[in-house]
């Protein structure tokens, strides 16, 4: 009994910092001071843990396409607050407004996300405005 509790330990702490890895923090990754806001079409959605993204074709001020890769929060999240895997589909055109990356690359993390047809708010604290 004492063996396997010594064991199960040494797991633990050896599995924790690989965890903890895992998931990083938002300052860690994405600059308060570099906010974006664009209109994008969705070329795909990755439904995934720890977070769900969303990939979308934005044509920038001299008519070429960048590929811009947003960081929502995981799928449980997102489901708790109504979002289903089809809420957000290829072709779908929105409107994202938040954070990019610290490392300069077309990454960012949303605060904001409207389905432009619709006008829905699919995402957003309701703080910020469009």
């Amino acid at each position: 009994m004492r063996l396997a509790h010594v064991v199960y330990t040494s797991l633990a702490l050896l599995i924790a910092p690989v965890l903890a890895l895992a998931h990083h923090s938002f300052t860690a990754e994405f600059d308060i001071n570099r906010p974006i806001e664009f209109t994008g079409k969705v070329a795909r959605v990755e439904w995934t843990n720890p977070h769900a993204w969303i990939y979308l074709d934005v044509e920038t001020d001299d008519g070429k396409l960048e590929n811009w890769a947003i960081e929502l929060l995981g799928i449980n999240a997102l489901m708790r607050q109504g979002w289903t895997r089809d809420k957000i589909k290829s072709g779908d055109v929105l409107y994202v407004k938040g954070y990019g990356a610290r490392n300069g690359t077309t990454t960012g993390n949303a605060s904001i996300v409207t389905i432009e047809a619709t006008g829905e708010q699919v995402w957003g604290n309701g703080a910020e405005e469009n």
